[in-house]
């Protein structure tokens, strides 16, 4: 079950790259993604007290978010709800 799902996380990974690449802005957009990433970590984390979600900050987490951006925080988010609270 786990190689699938690392197995995910490199194609989207991959694709990302490949959109930076193609857009002929590669460090431009991915400065912003990891700005964006990062952002969205603490903000989900903050929302998350009152919800009674949390993420673990830890450089694994932070460096998914800051390469994944937005969609990496809610697929973090999806795994730590589905993984840890059964």
């Amino acid at each position: 079950m786990t190689g699938w799902i690392y197995a995910a996380l490199a194609i989207g990974g991959s694709i990302i790259l490949l959109s930076m690449f193609r857009t002929k802005r590669f460090f431009s957009a991915l400065l912003l993604t990891c700005v964006q990433g990062i952002v969205a970590f603490f903000a989900a984390n903050f929302a998350g007290e009152f919800f009674g979600v949390h993420l673990p900050l830890n450089w694994g987490h932070l460096a998914v978010a800051a390469v994944g951006g937005t969609p990496a925080v809610i697929m973090l988010l999806l795994l730590n709800t589905l993984f840890y609270h059964v």
